[in-house]
């Protein structure tokens, strides 16, 4: 429940932390954070008065409520097959997690779409306006038809404000989330359903980029295409080379092929050894490995990784966060040159350092139509 009133009985609830790994199963008796595929326990939310999650047993949700959540009463017209099956997805708490596509819907995901792949929207442009706001692409649409796509409405907003940020926290999700780039919030980040409307609907527009790829990894690769492209270098962007895909290439000075792997933070730690791998055999074949972090702190959170993986060696063992990014080049560049050490990363920076050096204040004069013919 949340929040526990003053003098209220709470004899029989339990404390949920909101982080996962702070919590102990055992204390009530199932794992709130994986499906309940066999059904032991329902959970039940109520939006009204306050927020409010339950969960019983099915014999206490039957005593509580009078019916077995597995087969409720059934009104008449409706097919029994399918009234059973839309309770257990009720008692799964799979929510209606469909959209319909209305004209305001649609013209929006086209709108964001056509923003991921490069192009001036609404008179913006993702890089040149340094992601604008989403308010810059709905100005004359209607907000409430918007909402689903940023929420589950049918969850209710309160209960996701009041739970929302619990890792536990099984929500029907939304198809846009917000995502925080250039120390500010933007929402038009995409899940995997709107991936699957990008893929699957001819009426929007097919997406450029890896298709798992998220809005600062996208992003990333613009700003390395970007500062390339001043260079009057040669780049790309999605370079299919063997069996991989490489983020981005592009010449140095000496004419030296260079590729560019985009690494944002996430769980996934097999990516992460993969993506040294991949780095690691194009070095081999002469071309020169640059990784490009959406962070120092997630920089140097893999390269720690790497090290104690032994995939790799560090030349004074894993960093510490106390490094700044020039320090930590440093370190790579001489881990690199050095023979003595096995690692193929040659350099590295960050989607804020290469921002502030391309569109900061003492970055080069662009003009935004400049910007904007750039074919990322």
């Amino acid at each position: 429940m949340f929040p526990a009133r003053p003098g209220e009985e709470i004899t029989n609830a339990h404390r949920i932390p909101r982080q996962e790994d702070e919590y102990d199963p055992e204390s009530i008796g199932f794992d709130i954070t994986k499906p309940d595929s066999d059904l032991d326990h329902i959970r039940m939310i109520n939006t009204y008065d306050r927020p409010t999650l339950q969960w019983f047993t099915r014999e206490q949700f039957e005593d509580r409520f009078r019916y077995n959540p597995l087969d409720p009463p059934r009104p008449q017209g409706v097919h029994p097959e399918e009234w059973t099956q839309q309770a257990k997805e009720r008692a799964q708490n799979n929510s209606n997690s469909s959209l319909t596509l209305t004209r305001d819907r649609v013209t929006l995901l086209k709108r964001i779409g056509n923003l991921w792949n490069g192009e001036t929207v609404c008179g913006k442009h993702l890089l040149a306006d340094q992601c604008p706001s989403i308010t810059d692409f709905t100005a004359d649409l209607d907000e409430d038809e918007l909402r689903r796509l940023y929420y589950n409405t049918e969850l209710g907003r309160e209960t996701l404000l009041a739970f929302g940020d619990a890792d536990w926290f099984e929500q029907a999700t939304g198809f846009l989330k917000p995502t925080t780039v250039f120390r500010k919030q933007v929402w038009y980040d995409l899940s995997y359903k709107t991936r699957w409307l990008f893929n699957n609907l001819d009426e929007l527009p097919t997406l450029r980029g890896d298709p798992n790829e998220g809005l600062v990894h996208r992003l990333t690769v613009g700003l390395v295409c970007l500062r390339n492209a001043l260079r009057d270098r040669r780049y790309g962007a999605y370079s299919d080379w063997r069996s991989y895909t490489i983020d981005a290439i592009g010449k140095d000075e000496h004419g030296q092929m260079c590729a560019y792997e985009i690494l944002t933070e996430h769980n996934n730690w097999k990516l992460y050894r993969n993506t040294y791998r991949k780095m690691r055999a194009l070095n081999q074949n002469g071309i020169t490995p640059i990784a490009v972090f959406d962070g120092r702190s997630t920089a140097y959170t893999v390269f720690n990784h790497w090290h104690r993986e032994g995939l790799a060696e560090l030349p004074n063992g894993p960093f510490n966060s106390d490094f700044n990014v020039e320090d930590g080049q440093e370190q790579i560049e001489t881990a690199y040159e050095d023979p003595g050490y096995d690692w193929a990363v040659a350099d590295w920076t960050t989607t804020w350092k290469l921002k502030e050096n391309l569109l900061g204040q003492d970055g080069p004069e662009l003009t935004k139509s400049k910007i904007a013919s750039l074919t990322w």
